[in-house]
């Protein structure tokens, strides 16, 4: 006897349908509190010269710990500038402070509540329990349908995966006060208030800064995943660098987190550990009893007014245009093509890099002003009619293109048919790409259609050519999931395999999609992205230099230059 399903995606689904509905209102005001909130750390972080920053956090790293941190913080900064991270960092800085702000301004007095109520503690465990072992990537979804993309869906994925050691180490270290000290308290006639704040509190300190520590590292972590759905940060280099498998840039992302970890935690770690009454007596000489807050207070000032002059004077660099693209070879090309030409024309362009559905959903809600790498009618088909009265579709901006299955010339296999005659050949796999993408979910369709029994593996757009080139290499049969426009077509002998179901469809288009307000907000910039069209040929002459070391931007830089009549076409 089998039971029913319980339809518990559908509930969950309705359940954010209807949040979505009737609590925009309470969306909206969190986004206006997060969002300026992390522009102004940034902010802080980045308008400053990065030695200035350096030797203030330095300072202040000395003043909350020892003398070695302080020495590890300023050649760790200094590191990071020269690594050329310094803007990723600060960005990962400001997202992190925010999320570990927000999660203490909850999480104490949470915790607070929770060790005077025994009642409250036993309906926040296993709330608790369910926000620390559901996995990190599972609270980008509702994130991203409540807030879209950008940095108020990082802060908040932040938030809701980081906050409970926080919750539960405020508890734990009030519940540990001694009950003699308590009672002593109560003898002397102290208040609730007064027991809390002057007896409980101090003696938890240090607990509950180990909660605060923990939440810092739990934040982030999750803001390096919160790269998925544009975050930034050093979290975009990683991804970046994963999808293209660039190692070395890869291990630079990281090792730049490593060194914020390392600070962050080592300053807390610090901060919570009680000092002997000899150091506290030798500190109040040096200093005064006042003097190691007063001298943070003007350490931090510097950094602020740098931030609050930023503010007040404004910058050039003309408007600001943001561009959503997902991390196919094909759209770097194009997103880093257009960014160029934008920039060219006055304006300040900010790249967003995120998964296809992200993508969809951040220009339907405005967060992002275009993207250029919407395939119709197939591969995109879902997020079209999903979005398509939400966006502005501005039609093609490149013809010709087409999705299938592909395998090298040597490979006897002809159609899709054919692989089942010997799929041991093919190790019963086919190489695919990233799990998001309109080909994948396809190709899914096309494992069933023709009845393959095969494996589909995902991955990315660059692990799927490498495996090619390691197959091609060993004259080994492989299929992959293919495309055109794309580089491997140029450097590989591969054909299409023919599709007699059409499960892949026939040609397809690349479309430049908007958001609804763009044409009220900058006419030029929507005329432009409006008249944005080029050939297959082109956007592979930059995806081949792309692929042959050049960096994205320079490729496109180099190909704008070459091409002075056609970039004519599209900013007359």
């Amino acid at each position: 006897m089998h039971l029913p399903k319980i339809p518990l995606n559908n509930w969950v689904d309705m359940a954010v349908e209807w949040l979505q509905t009737n609590l925009k209102p309470l969306f909206a005001l969190i986004t206006a509190i997060i969002e300026p909130t992390v522009q102004f750390f940034q902010t802080i972080f980045d308008t400053a010269p990065p030695l200035v920053v350096a030797l203030v956090i330095a300072f202040l790293a000395f003043l909350a710990s020892r003398l070695s941190i302080a020495l590890f913080t300023f050649l760790g900064l200094l590191l990071i500038d020269n690594l050329g991270y310094w803007s990723e960092s600060a960005e990962t800085i400001a997202l992190v402070l925010t999320a570990t702000i927000i999660s203490i301004v909850i999480g104490i007095p949470m915790g607070i509540w929770s060790a005077r109520s025994q009642r409250v503690q036993n309906v926040l465990n296993p709330i608790l329990d369910f926000m620390q072992t559901m996995p990190a990537f599972v609270y980008l979804i509702p994130a991203v349908f409540f807030f879209s993309l950008g940095s108020v869906p990082g802060v908040i994925a932040s938030v809701i995966f980081s906050m409970p050691p926080t919750i539960r180490l405020t508890n734990l270290g009030i519940r540990q006060v001694a009950e003699d000290l308590i009672e002593a308290a109560d003898a002397f006639g102290s208040s609730p208030r007064q027991k809390l704040i002057k007896v409980q509190l101090p003696l938890a300190r240090p607990t509950i800064l180990a909660g605060v520590n923990q939440t810092i590292m739990l934040s982030l972590s999750m803001v390096v995943i919160s790269s998925m759905i544009g975050a930034g940060g050093l979290g975009a280099i990683v991804l970046q660098s994963i999808s293209r498998l660039e190692v070395g840039k890869g291990f630079e992302g990281g090792v730049a987190i490593v060194i914020i970890a390392i600070i962050l935690d080592r300053i807390t770690q610090n901060m919570g550990k009680q000092k002997s009454a000899t150091r506290v007596s030798q500190n109040q000489n040096f200093l005064g009893r006042w003097g190691k807050p007063i001298t943070a207070l003007v350490a931090v000032a510097v950094l602020v007014s740098f931030g609050l002059y930023k503010q007040a004077v404004p910058g050039s660099g003309g408007k600001k245009i943001t561009l959503a693209y997902v991390n196919w070879e094909s759209e770097v090309a194009s997103t880093n093509v257009i960014k160029k030409v934008l920039e060219n024309e006055g304006y300040k362009v900010e790249l967003k890099l995120v998964e296809a559905g992200p993508m969809w959903s951040g220009v339907a809600a405005g967060n992002a002003d275009a993207m250029v790498a919407a395939w119709l009618p197939l591969t995109h088909k879902d997020f079209y009619k999903q979005y398509k009265d939400q966006i502005d579709n501005l039609g093609p901006n490149l013809k010709g293109t087409r999705i299938g299955l592909a395998v090298p010339k040597y490979v006897k296999a002809n159609t899709i048919d054919d692989l089942k005659k010997d799929k041991s050949q093919f190790d019963n796999e086919i190489i695919g790409i990233d799990s998001g993408a309109g080909i994948m979910q396809a190709t899914e369709k096309a494992l069933k259609s023709y009845d393959l029994g095969m494996k589909l593996v995902e991955g990315s757009d660059a692990a799927m050519t490498a495996t090619l080139q390691k197959a091609i290499n060993a004259k080994k049969p492989i299929v992959v999931t293919g495309w055109v426009p794309h580089w491997m077509f140029k450097q590989y002998d591969l054909k299409f395999l023919k599709d007699p179901k059409k499960v892949y469809g026939g040609t397809e288009q690349i479309n430049t999609m908007a958001s609804k307000d763009l044409k009220g907000k900058d006419p030029k910039a929507h005329k432009i992205l409006d008249q944005f069209h080029w050939a297959v040929g082109d956007m592979q002459q930059v995806m081949l230099k792309i692929h042959k070391g050049q960096k994205p931007e320079k490729a496109a830089a180099e190909w704008v230059k070459e091409n002075p009549e056609k970039v004519k076409q599209w900013t007359k």
